[in-house]
Order: structure tokens, then sequence, then C-alpha cells
């Protein structure tokens, strides 16, 4: 067991360290603020606190930790044996900086709180971040840094156990659509013809009479190759199922469907089903209950999973109105328009409410990949989308991280702008299951 001496021990403190020695590293770790009790410690010893008492590992407090107000940061970003680095300590410390506070920083979206640059759905800008302004966005810092003091430690302390910790992937489906025509109503199929009757699109309108006469497949019906991939790998699947009213901004077949009711009862026999939160339901906690409680009474499921339409997160009401209605996971966490680890994490890890200075029971699963992020945004070829997805792979390997893939239903039709993006889905899959 490692024991850690700090002359205080706040709320952020037992998170961070949490973080970092349980989360993130596995190893058995006790805290406090006994001097005595640290000093006469037989043995392995971190000293977190302003000054060194002997012979034990010693990392100089940059602060933030024992602070319990939210303010701007001015923090000047460095290097350090080419790993970036910032909330820099004095030479006195055995690491150059304060690894705890820069990962509460990180992993709680210290940032986030007091950012006004929105983009036009209210959501945080990636660019207006630390690790995009800093060229690290691609790399899961926290995981990288925990890595780095596990060596130190090792080398001060051989006997210290560290266990095996164990690389995952974790493949994750957002049906905001479910169907391209299938299952939805009479005047939602009338007027999708009439539109594209008038932008000439016959191909459409022959499309959408043969899939409703049962002729062909829908274009986004493609859940059995997502079965049989996931059975020649054999690697965990979430389905994220809109169960909303249509809006400007939701448009899945009605939850009220026969033939959505159909296709969740297939689902749930070889995945595990979460929502995916209506647009206007990160402002209206009674819409996102009782969202939850229609796809709980359709799947007869209990729905503890979540991940945001739109990815629309705001600090911090969006996690608490998920707390109380009894989401206990969400996967919302990543940017909708860049790869990469928007907490600067690729472990799951509780979130931190930094208006009530605690932790919750809300467990975040941050994802690192997201097509649309690449065609929608990015405006890359798959080809080009392989180049940035495989350095996001190796880096979640290469610190046995939980890797997190996000894609929708209309990217497998393989027709138009989404051509060549179930090919690279396979690609993906190949790799992120190699060990």
């Amino acid at each position: 067991m490692l024991l850690v001496y700090s002359q205080q021990i706040t709320p952020r403190i037992n998170y961070a360290f949490d973080l970092i020695f349980k989360d993130i590293l596995g190893v058995e770790y006790s805290i406090t603020p006994d001097i005595q009790e640290f000093q006469n410690f037989p043995g392995p010893r971190l000293n977190y606190s302003s000054g060194r008492t002997g012979d034990e590992f010693f990392i100089e407090p940059a602060g933030l930790l024992t602070e319990n107000n939210i303010e701007s940061k001015t923090l000047p970003v460095t290097e350090w044996n080419g790993t970036k680095i910032f909330f820099k300590t004095s030479v006195r410390s055995d690491m150059p900086f304060d690894l705890f506070s820069a990962s509460f920083y990180l992993v709680t979206r210290y940032e986030e709180y007091l950012s006004l640059e929105h983009d036009k759905h209210d959501r945080f800008r990636a660019e207006e971040s630390i690790s995009y302004k800093n060229n690290f966005l691609h790399k899961p810092m926290v995981n990288i840094w925990a890595g780095i003091l596990k060596q130190l430690l090792h080398e001060r302390f051989p006997d210290l156990v560290f266990p095996a910790v164990n690389y995952e992937y974790i493949s994750t489906f957002d049906l905001d659509n479910v169907y391209c025509y299938k299952g939805k109503s009479f005047f939602r199929n009338a007027g999708g013809a009439v539109k594209s009757l008038l932008k000439f699109d016959f191909h459409k309108i022959a499309e959408r009479i043969n899939v409703l006469s049962g002729k062909i497949n829908d274009p986004f019906d493609h859940y059995d190759f997502h079965r049989k991939i996931q059975e020649q790998y054999g690697f965990p699947i979430i389905y994220f199922f809109l169960f909303a009213k249509k809006t400007g901004f939701d448009s899945a077949v009605s939850p009220k469907s026969k033939a959505y009711k159909t296709l969740i009862d297939s689902i749930k026999e070889y995945a595990q089903i979460g929502l995916h939160p209506s647009y206007y339901s990160n402002v209206n906690s009674g819409l996102l209950k009782n969202e939850i409680q229609n796809l709980r009474e359709v799947s007869q499921l209990s729905i503890t999973k979540s991940r945001q339409h739109f990815l629309k997160i705001t600090f911090p009401s969006t996690y608490q109105n998920l707390i109380k209605s009894g989401i206990t996971e969400d996967y919302s966490m990543g940017y909708q328009s860049h790869p990469g680890f928007r907490a600067g994490i690729c472990t799951p890890f509780y979130f931190y409410d930094l208006t009530k200075e605690s932790v919750t029971g809300l467990k975040i699963f941050p994802f690192s990949i997201m097509d649309s992020a690449m065609y929608d945004y990015l405006k890359i070829s798959p080809d080009e989308a392989f180049l940035h997805i495989k350095p996001i792979v190796d880096e979640v390997k290469n610190v046995n991280g939980t890797l997190i893939s996000i894609w929708h239903d209309r990217t497998f039709c393989n027709t138009g702008k989404y051509k060549g993006w179930k090919e690279l889905f396979i690609e993906m899959v190949k790799i992120a299951n190699k060990k």
C-alpha cells in the first residue's frame, strides 16, 4: 500500500487521488494529515505538501485542490521529457508539475464552467480548450501522466504492486433516425416523397416505395451487420435510442411505431440499450424523465445509460438533471467536431460537481472517435479518417485505457457522402480489437 501525506484533505484532493490511483492505476493507497503517522510508515510514501520531510516521493501542490471556488486560470503549458505539462512546480518536487491539479482541471472540465464561447447549439467549442490550443487533444494526458508517476514510484519503491489494467473497446451507436423510411407515419413518408419530387430525386422516391412495400431493406437498417461484426470480433455494443417526438432537431421514428419496438426487442438480445436524450431535454428535465420512462416501458429494461443528442452538455446542469432522472452512466464526453480526448482521459470516471464541491454517482465514459466529426466537421474522406483513427487507437492501447467509438445509423447506407464509411467501420473494429 502507498501512504500519502497532505496537510489538508479536501474533496478535490480525495477525488484527484482516487482518479489517479484507484481509477487508472488500480493501486491501493491511503491518505493522512498526520505527519508522525506518515514519517513512521515503513512502506512506500508520497508527500503532497509544502515541503519534503525525508526520503519520500515528493510532489509539490500547485494550490488548485485546496481551493473551493471556480476562477479563471492562466496556465502556461510547457514540456517535460517530451510530455506536455501545466501547473508547474518548483525544482524541489520529484515531478516538475502537479499532475493531480492538472488532471483535476481536465477531468472536471473546469474551463467549461467559465467559457462564454459556445457554438450555435450552445456547446463548448473544442477550439477554446487548453488541449486544442496546446496541441494535445489527441492524447489522453491524464493516463499518460499517471503512467509516468507509476514508473517513477516503481523505481523509488520496487515492492509497490501495481495490478494489471486491461485495454477495452466499446462500440456505441447513436440512432438519430433508426430508419430512413420504415416505421414512419404516412404523413412523414408522404412529405418526404414530395420533397424528393420537388428536387427531381426520382431515385429516392423509388427507394422509399420499394422499402415500404418490403422489396428492399431500409438504407439505415444495418443492425444485422452490426451483430455479425460483433460476433466475429467479440466486443460490447451499446445503442442509444432517440425516443422523442419529432422536432426540428429530433427526427427519429416515432416511439409509438411498431417497427421501433420490434427493433428494440431484437437489439436487446445482443447489445445494451441507453437513451439518446432529445435536443430540448437538455433544458427540460421533465421531458428527459418522460423519455426515460417511455423507453423503459417499451424495452422492459432499466434505463441507466445516456448520451446527449447533439452532444449538448451544459456544466453542471446537464449532469445534475441526468442524476435526478436516475441515469448512472453517461457517454457524451467528447467533441462533436474533433477526434480526441475532451477530458484528457480514456478511463471512465465519476463526475465531480464543482458547484457543489462533491463527487457524484454519475460515471462518465469518454469517447474519442466519432464518424460525424470527421465527415461533417473535418469534411475528410474515409481514407483520411483512418489516419486520424489509427493514432487514437494506439494512444488508448498504450495506456491500457477504454476506447469508445460512436457511429450513426445513417453512416452505414454507403451512398453519397457516406460512401466508404461502412468499410472504414470494419477497419476500425479490426485495429481496435487487435491485441
